[in-house]
């Protein structure tokens, strides 16, 4: 089954800078070199439509971004839907008694009607892998779409990160508590509670691609990669010690190899060997914190939002001093970031109150 949302409003929301219309997908290569190295290997993470493609080749044309107005707050976190149709914003800041999702059609360019039952603050945004599940982090508890209804199932519990396991059957959330949880979803339950000496609040967890790995990202504290054959007793693997910890450290796994990257307050990335827990790769590209990390579906590219309000691109496969790409047009601080299926896409949520698309050239 598809991912599908509710029923479309009678007003389109139609982005500024571009207006999407029939047309044919881009043909040219991709305007990047793809060099596998011995040092970071093949790297790889879902899938992609060509509905994007429409508004990706009208964006080239005069170089502007597709972007999205929330009508009240900010995008705390953005999500594709893994057939690429659809894009889901998970608000903060809206006022008084408000949804708090906003969804698009992006063939249209369409808003849909809000889900009337979602009005806590965001934190994170998730769909499952079959595309049916979409997982909504808010300040009381994760709420469980059906993504077709759409009708939800609460899992109690105040929650900042949600990741869904490869095969869909495992939540992962980063909770306040200084713990990481792993809820089955068959039962809605807790099955495994993952706690270590200094985990203070957990804002970060991401599965590794086969699912073997969990990596937690704490406030001030190491990032911590979790070995989940050790079920039902999980144990740490790894511990990855970067200087000058605090605050947000984001992290991200591709969906395949052993590698995966950080980012900290200074504005650095780290790319860590997840097998020996060393660090490999430094890049160093922004003026302020690192806020957002997400990598392409072919794990060739890493894209990183930041507090400067810019979202920068990196080559996974060469070791280089600049990035590849840097997106600006946003006001204020990036809070999310994501690729499209195809890889073709990144959209960045902001403070500023947009969602924008940004076509990588």
């Amino acid at each position: 089954m598809e991912a599908t949302e509710p029923a479309e409003t009678t007003t389109p929301d139609t982005p500024t800078g571009v207006t999407p219309q029939p047309g044919q997908p881009p043909t040219g290569p991709r305007a990047k070199v793809r060099r596998r190295t011995l040092l970071l290997g093949a790297l790889g993470l879902a899938a992609v439509t060509v509905t994007l493609a429409e508004m990706e080749s009208r964006a080239r044309d005069d170089d502007e971004p597709t972007v999205f107005t929330v009508p009240d707050g900010h995008a705390a976190s953005v999500a594709f839907s893994p057939d690429g149709t659809t894009l889901v914003a998970g608000l903060s800041g809206v006022r008084g008694i408000n949804s708090t999702l906003r969804s698009w059609k992006l063939a249209k360019g369409t808003s849909t009607t809000p889900w009337p039952d979602q009005v806590e603050e965001v934190t994170k945004v998730a769909f499952s892998p079959d595309g049916r599940t979409l997982a909504v982090a808010g300040t009381l508890q994760v709420t469980l779409w059906d993504a077709a209804k759409p009708t939800g199932v609460a899992l109690p519990l105040p929650t900042l990160d949600v990741a869904f396991s490869p095969d869909g059957k495992t939540l992962a959330t980063g909770n306040h508590d200084g713990a990481a949880r792993l809820w089955d979803l068959a039962t809605g339950t807790v099955a495994n509670t993952l706690t270590a000496e200094g985990m203070t609040v957990v804002n970060a967890v991401a599965f590794s691609g086969d699912g073997s790995i969990l990596a937690t990202g704490s406030e001030g504290d190491p990032v911590r990669l979790w070995d989940l054959h050790d079920l039902p007793s999980p144990t740490v693997d790894a511990t990855l010690e970067a200087p000058h910890r605090q605050g947000l450290e984001p992290v991200a796994l591709p969906s395949r190899g052993t590698t995966m990257a950080t980012g900290d307050d200074h504005g650095i990335i780290r790319v860590w060997d997840t097998m020996g827990g060393s660090q490999m790769v430094t890049y160093k590209g922004h003026t302020g914190p690192v806020t957002a990390l997400a990598y392409s579906p072919d794990g060739d590219i890493l894209a990183t939002g930041s507090d400067d309000r810019t979202v920068c691109l990196w080559d996974t496969s060469e070791i280089s001093l600049f990035p590849l790409d840097t997106f600006t047009g946003h006001t204020d601080k990036v809070t999310s970031v994501a690729f499209s299926p195809d890889g073709r896409t990144v959209a960045s949520g902001s403070l500023d109150g947009t969602v924008r698309l940004w076509p990588i050239r």
